[in-house]
Order: C-alpha cells, then sequence, then structure tokens
C-alpha cells in the first residue's frame, strides 16, 4: 500500500518515526486532542499517530520499542524486558503523563500515578496517539506533558475477522497472540488474547541472574446499536504479570542478584451509552470508568509487601454541533482508592485512604475562518483534600497556503499529590508529607510545518513550561527518612522538535531531533533534572523490497547524556553522575507468503549495545524473535 503524511502543523514530530506516516484512516482524532471530532491537520496541538500498519511493520514485541523514537519522549528502564519502563514527556516526571486504553485512564495509583510502561505489549494494538503539551482542561489532573491513548483491535476491527501469531527468540522469549471479530446486523463482538515470556537477562553489573518476566493480557468489547438513536457498549482488559527484580547490595548501592518476584494485576473496564439527534445536531455520552491495580511483592518467597489502587469514574457529557462552531460541556464525578500493605517489623507501613474530585468542563472547537482554525476547552476541579482548581487551553492554526500553515497555544494544568506521595511510609527509607500540595503548570508552544513536495515534508515546534510547587525528594529530619516537598522555585522544561520526512512510493526515511533543556529552581540553587538527556533523535527507514511481499524496517534510536543519581552505602554521600550516550537500533524483515501467512524476524539491540538508563542497571542484551502470523 502506498502510506502517506498528514499535512498537519502540530505534528510536528511524526518523522521520529516512520510509523507516523499514515493512511486516511486517521483523519480525525477523536480521543486526546479532543472530546469533538477534529481534522488532525486542524487541530491546534502537537499530535503523532501510529497505525496499526505502522506497529505491525516494525515487528515490536512492547510499546516501549515503538514509543522510544517519538518526539519529546525518553525511556528510562530498569534492564531486560519486564523490568520498571518509565516515559518521561517533554522533560516532565512520569506520573505527569496520562495514559488511556480505549478511553479509560490507566494510571496506577499504587505506584504514585505513573504507568510502568513494562507491562503493555504491542500484541492486539491497533493505533497509539500522543498528543504532546498539558491537557488537564480535557482529562483532569495529571495530564500536565500530555496524554498517550491506546486503542486495541476491538475498537477498530468494523466486520468479520480473525487472526493468530506466534513468536520465539533466544533467551528463552516466546510470544502468542489471537484476535477475533464478529459483526451481526446492529452488534459488534470482539475478543483478543496474547501472551508474552521472556529468561530476560543479567540486570546487575555483577553476578549472572537473570531477571525473567511474564505477561498474559486479555481482553473483549461490544457495541450494540440499540435503535437509531441510541447504543450501547462496553469493555474489558485484564492483564496477569509476574517480573523478577534485582535487590540492592548493602556493600556497593549498586543492584545485586536476588529472589525478588512481583506479582500483578490489571483491570480496565468501561460502559457507555450513546444518545443522539442527529436532526438538531445534538449528542449525549454517559460513560462509567473503572480501573485497578494490584501488586505483590515476595522476597526468597517472604511477603515483602504490596499496593492497591483503584479509579471509579463517571462522565455525562453533551455534544452540540452548531453552525459556527462544535460545543461540548459536561460533568465528571472521580472517586480514588488507595491501599498499601506490608509487614509491621519495623513501623506499620499499613495504610488505606480515598479521595474525590467532582469537575465540570467545556470545550469549544471550529469557531473561526477558512484558514483560521481554534480550540478552547476549560475544566474546574473540586477536590475533597485540596483548594479548588481551574484547568484550561486555548490554540490557533492559521493556514498561510496549502504547504504552510502555524500554530500557537497556551495552557495550564494541575497534579495532585499521590496517595504515596502523601501518606506512603517505608520504614527502612520514606515517609510521606500530608501537607504536600498541587503542582501546577503552564505552557507555551508555537509551531510550523511545510510541505515543500507531496514527498518531503518538515516540521518544527518550540515550547516553554513552568512548573510551580513540584513536588521533590527532601530529607525529613524528624523521622531520619527521606520524605518529599514542594519547592518555592519554579521549574522549567523549554525545548525544540524538529523533523524531515522524504516518502516515495516503495519507500521511506525519516529524521527526527529533539532539544530539552529541563532544571528545577533558580539562581544558585539550579539543578539540572535527572534522566532526561538534553538531546534525542531518530532514523527510521523502511522499504518494500522488488521480491514482491518482502518488507524491511530499520530504527535508530539516539539518548544522549543525562543525569543521574548514585547513592553508595553510609556514610558516603549521593553522587550525581552522567550516563553515557547510546544508539539502539532495531530491524524487521517481514515476508508476506501468501495473502493470509507473514513470516518475520524482529532483532532488538541489534549492534549489542551496552548502556545503561539508570545507574547500575543493564539495558537489554541483543534479542532475535522468528515470528509467523495467519489472517483468516
Amino acid at each position: 500500500m502506498t502510506i502517506r503524511t498528514i499535512p498537519c502543523a502540530i505534528t510536528l514530530a511524526c518523522a521520529a518515526s516512520f510509523a507516523c506516516a499514515q493512511d486516511t484512516s486517521v483523519e480525525t482524532i477523536t480521543v486526546t486532542g479532543s472530546r469533538l471530532p477534529v481534522n488532525l491537520s486542524d487541530l491546534a496541538a502537537s499530535v503523532t499517530v501510529l497505525n496499526e500498519a505502522d506497529i505491525q511493520a516494525s515487528g515490536a514485541t512492547q510499546l516501549t520499542d515503538l514509543l522510544r523514537g517519538m518526539p519529546g519522549i525518553s525511556v528510562s528502564q530498569s534492564g531486560s524486558p519486564g523490568s520498571l519502563a518509565e516515559l518521561r514527556l517533554r522533560g516532565s516526571e512520569t506520573n505527569h503523563l496520562l495514559v488511556l486504553i480505549d478511553g479509560v485512564i490507566v494510571n496506577d495509583l499504587s505506584q504514585g500515578g505513573l504507568v510502568d510502561f513494562a507491562h503493555l505489549t504491542s500484541a492486539n494494538i491497533a493505533k497509539i496517539e500522543l498528543l504532546r503539551g498539558a491537557q488537564s482542561a480535557l482529562w483532569g489532573s495529571g495530564a500536565v506533558a500530555g496524554v498517550v491513548s491506546i486503542t486495541t483491535k476491538g475498537q477498530t476491527q468494523p466486520s468479520d475477522s480473525a487472526s493468530i501469531s506466534a513468536a520465539a527468540g533466544n533467551g528463552g522469549t516466546y510470544r502468542g497472540a489471537v484476535s477475533a471479530n464478529h459483526s451481526s446486523n446492529n452488534l459488534n463482538l470482539s475478543f483478543y488474547a496474547n501472551h508474552f515470556n521472556t529468561d530476560g537477562d543479567n540486570v546487575s553489573r555483577a553476578g549472572d541472574e537473570d531477571d525473567g518476566y511474564e505477561n498474559t493480557t486479555t481482553g473483549a468489547s461490544i457495541h450494540w446499536q440499540v435503535a437509531s438513536q441510541h447504543a450501547v457498549s462496553a469493555n474489558v482488559r485484564l492483564v496477569d504479570y509476574q517480573n523478577d527484580y534485582d535487590a540492592t547490595d548493602a556493600a556497593t548501592g549498586l543492584p545485586a542478584d536476588a529472589d525478588n518476584v512481583t506479582d500483578g494485576k490489571q483491570i480496565t473496564s468501561s460502559v457507555q451509552w450513546h444518545y443522539s439527534l442527529p436532526e438538531i445536531g445534538y449528542r449525549s455520552e454517559v460513560k462509567a470508568q473503572y480501573h485497578k491495580d494490584n501488586n505483590d511483592n515476595l522476597t526468597s518467597g517472604i511477603d515483602a509487601g504490596g499496593t492497591t489502587g483503584e479509579r471509579k469514574q463517571l462522565n455525562w457529557t453533551h455534544f452540540f454541533d452548531l453552525d459556527v462552531a462544535n460545543f461540548a460541556l459536561g460533568g465528571e464525578l472521580l472517586k480514588r482508592e488507595f491501599e498499601q500493605r506490608g509487614p509491621d517489623t519495623y513501623g506499620d507501613p499499613n495504610y488505606r485512604g480515598d479521595d474525590s474530585t467532582n469537575s465540570v468542563f467545556a470545550e469549544l472547537t471550529g469557531w473561526g475562518t477558512k484558514q483560521l482554525n481554534t480550540q478552547f476547552s476549560v475544566r474546574y476541579d473540586d477536590n475533597e483534600r485540596f483548594d479548588t482548581a481551574w484547568s484550561y487551553r486555548a490554540g490557533a492554526r492559521y493556514s498561510f497556503t496549502k504547504q504552510v500553515a502555524v500554530f500557537a497555544s497556551v495552557s495550564q494544568a494541575v497534579k495532585t499529590p499521590s496517595f504515596t506521595e502523601l501518606y506512603g511510609y517505608y520504614p527502612a527509607s520514606f515517609i510521606g508529607n500530608p501537607d504536600l500540595q498541587p503542582e501546577q503548570s503552564r505552557e507555551y508552544e508555537l509551531g510550523l510545518s511545510s510541505d515543500f513536495t507531496e514527498s518531503v515534508t518538515a516540521q518544527f515546534s518550540v515550547y516553554s513550561t513552568r512548573l510551580e510547587q513540584e513536588i521533590v525528594s527532601i530529607w525529613d529530619a524528624d523521622s531520619g527518612l527521606s520524605s518529599v516537598a514542594n519547592t518555592t522555585e519554579d521549574s522549567r522544561r523549554d525545548g525544540f522538535e524538529a523533523s524531515l520526512q522524504w516518502a516515495a512510493d516503495t519507500w521511506q526515511l525519516t529524521a527526527h531531533y529533539t532539544y530539552l533543556d529541563a532544571s528545577q529552581g533558580d539562581g544558585t540553587n539550579q539543578t539540572v533534572e535527572l534522566r532526561r538527556p538534553n538531546h534525542t533523535g531518530s532514523v527510521t527507514y523502511r522499504h518494500s523490497l522488488p521480491v514482491q511481499g518482502m518488507s524491511v524496517y530499520i530504527k535508530a534510536d539516539y539518548t544522549g547524556v543525562r543525569k543521574d543519581t548514585f547513592y553508595p552505602p553510609w556514610p558516603a554521600s549521593a553522587q550525581t553522575l552522567d550516563l553515557d550516550p547510546y544508539w539502539l537500533v532495531s530491524m524487521n524483515v517481514n515476508y508476506a507468503v501468501t495473502s493470509h501467512w507473514d513470516v518475520g524476524l524482529r532483532v532488538d539491540n541489534a549492534l549489542a549495545e551496552e548502556y545503561e538508563d539508570i545507574v547500575g542497571y543493564r539495558g537489554a542484551e541483543r534479542r532475535y524473535l522468528a515470528q509467523a502470523s495467519y489472517r483468516f
């Protein structure tokens, strides 16, 4: 098939991965960038979209393999597949990125509100949308840096279909996946399941123990068009995983082999009712959502504690399609519950807590002229623990010609403290701070895109963010443990993104570069934020070979120098170190044996690069994976 890029002033880093080239099936963004359907070419925001063809072409196993090359993203993973994988977007904290799966927020309350991307595999994923910039006005607390929206196959397949795939490789690695979709009259049913297992690698610098990982993910959905005006839909997704992890050697302060295991389970579900009166331009949507994370840790078979986080959300939104613009108005109820468990040998870490937030929001899009398109959104949050908060976003996109367009936006977002930050207690290391206040950020962004020809496009963006009351680590003198507190000085994240894409009938080349300056404090107190490289980039090449049905995918991701903190054994002081830059190269060769059968070979870390994203934790080794798939 011929792949093209949708001209969009704000998809400034689509060239971060060749996957940014898209077909016409994703000309609107309906999940992350707006509650209202908006053409990508009209949206005044920075968005990158990966469709199903892009994901399949890469042959990637984990979502981090796809996201690592996206604009503004830096990945920190503590070892081989299954180990903690955190994403920082535009220099933000890991819990400042909101993640949706089929429209449901899945940030883990039991881990401070972040998402561990190690447990997100690419099997049965149909689309990934990355929306950069503050988005709390749309999605509430936590969307400080942006939103990643993941759509599973069950939400996109329109007719009867089924597929099965299997893969195996070195290091005891194998995976399998199945999916099926059935449509009948006004009813659509879908199901998917996938399993991934690997013996892993030796994460620590010493020792020889591999840290294994196992993940089983299943999901199902139903959509029923009850009548011309009424529709009901529901979906559920279950994840069951187990990963081995190392301990910290008291003599060196570095990771060391240990018999440590985490058992985790995730439940994500939603039920929606849609009502529409197209003759008067009105729609209504009621959505109930539920997400739960449960993590239990074992050390040499002995209970080492665990956490459970639950998020219950009810949303009612009204949509009005007017002659001059589109308008949305709604309200939301959110209940969060948290539990921390553990042995109380040296102090009691057990805690249960909850809070609730009532919100109202509004959005206006499409107001302007043929050349000018605008979007406005505002949100009011009333949390029982904290002062009320306002979030907003205003953006405009102007097309000078068919080839040149610019956009600008200003936005404000909030992030409430996590339960762990407020009330967490780990007897040997950490005590929470119940006096914390929410973080607040304000961001300005300006972008430009130019289509030189039908084959060559260039895109640029600059942004500046100021974060107030950032929650940072401190030393609590009363307890003798580490804790957290709000800073009195602003933290800043300034950046520049540029990309170039050159596409032809049988091949495509993309290149992307990002510069980031992220710091905390002012004047003599200013320090560089950890694990944020100043320079990142990627080059991706895809070619359909003369041999019919064969294609090659090559992707090289660059991560520049970044700082991290090493904590040696007491009484030595903490040390801030530079982590070496590195390139990660991945390759995938695919051959369509028939119209139903495909076979391929994926190679991760093809150059066997030795690297660390976190001090002392060795990165994933080279891995081969032979794969085959069949479509019914």
